[in-house]
């Protein structure tokens, strides 16, 4: 009978009792210390000073480019409506979009179902100097001014302007027009951009 020489009993038994002991070490040492928050609270400060350097950066251009704090944040404006008109409530957004242009954007709700009955609202500005005539916001062609809403009551409108509207308007106003007719145009709401800069 051939025995085949092997590790003792002792032997295996001691070398199974370090090897437990070296990963009983490793694995309180590991669970001592709280990497995933070390690595989150790592992660959110990176996070977070590349987020400011961004917006730092995304001012400064902003302020260089309009040449002034005021006019690099998004203006929120609330739309007044006008006596008798449906209307719940409404935002105006303005907010530079670099090289001289300009956001404008409206949400509002509460108003009348436009898709049905070949209704529309247009947006126009009042103009600020000279015969302050209402124009549409959109530039000659009125369509570009227009917008519909649905059975939600919820209007919503954009338009990138190449003007401040600042300096071009003193107001903007919801107009509802019945039958696309602009003779039977009546203004549902009024946002002062005067009242807004002072």
């Amino acid at each position: 009978m051939n025995l085949k020489a092997g590790v003792s009993a002792p032997i295996f038994a001691g070398s199974v009792i370090v090897l437990l002991i070296v990963a009983s070490v490793g694995f309180a040492l590991y669970l001592s210390k709280p990497a995933s928050e070390s690595m989150t609270h790592t992660t959110t400060e990176n996070m977070v000073e590349t987020s400011t350097e961004t917006m730092t950066q995304t001012t400064t251009e902003q302020m260089s480019e309009t040449g002034s704090t005021s006019s690099s944040a998004t203006i929120a404006i609330a739309f007044n409506a006008s006596a008798g008109q449906m209307f719940h409530s409404g935002w105006l957004l303005i907010a530079p979009a670099g090289m001289d242009h300009y956001a404008l954007s409206i949400h509002a709700e509460g108003l009348e179902n436009t898709q049905a009955m070949h209704d529309v609202y247009v947006v126009e500005g009042v103009e600020s100097s000279g015969s302050m005539m209402s124009v549409p916001i959109g530039g000659q062609n009125a369509t570009l001014s227009e917008f519909e809403v649905g059975s939600d009551g919820v209007g919503n409108f954009f338009v990138l302007l190449n003007q401040n509207p600042f300096s071009s308007y003193e107001s903007v106003n919801i107009l509802f027009v019945p039958g696309m007719q602009m003779a039977n145009a009546t203004v549902v709401a009024t946002a002062s951009l005067a009242m807004a800069m002072h």
